[in-house]
């Protein structure tokens, strides 16, 4: 009966995460392009980006949260919320970024007679990769989300360009 119960959740929980995906596409259209466009261009850069963001916010929450068992009080409630924080922030930005590579992997896709479809179909292809046992768990999903996670941060903390203005 158990392993009922989490086949369903899976099954369930996939359906979820694509509706998200798909809604997530709808909802704000600019950023996810601009990640996407982020992932298409500089795969790498983004990877290694989002490789090196991680390991310094995963240091400083555990400082954080380390700090927060440490002390009581005031000091222990304002480390918890920051430590909070930075993993809200973290989780947002590694959810747009794989929103845009399931944008991405749907694009790559041919035979979708619209966009939203391929979002779907290629937010399907992401969920069933990262579901693939051992390869998909312990290298694909965290490659994936690092991957997402640089391309966010890229496309959202990078300043645009201004155009430089001629001396006349």
């Amino acid at each position: 009966m158990e392993m009922f119960a989490v086949l369903l959740l899976v099954v369930l929980g996939s359906i979820a995460v694509i509706a998200l995906f798909a809604a997530l596409t709808l909802l704000i259209p600019a950023p996810v392009e601009k990640t996407r466009l982020n992932l298409e261009a500089a795969l790498g850069r983004s990877l290694l980006l989002g490789l090196v963001n991680f390991i310094f916010f995963a240091v400083l929450t555990a400082l954080f949260t380390w700090i927060a068992q440490e002390t009581s009080g005031l000091v222990a409630g304002i480390s918890i919320f920051l430590a909070g924080v930075i993993v809200l922030a973290l989780s947002l930005f590694t959810l747009l970024g794989l929103v845009a590579l399931a944008n991405l992997l749907g694009a790559r896709m041919d035979g979708s007679k619209t966009p939203f479809t391929s979002h779907l179909r290629g937010g399907a292809l992401l969920i069933l990769a990262g579901l693939a046992p051992y390869v998909g768990w312990f290298v694909f999903t965290p490659l994936a989300a690092w991957a997402g996670l640089g391309a966010a941060i890229s496309a959202i903390v990078r300043k645009k360009d201004e155009p430089e203005e001629e001396a006349a």
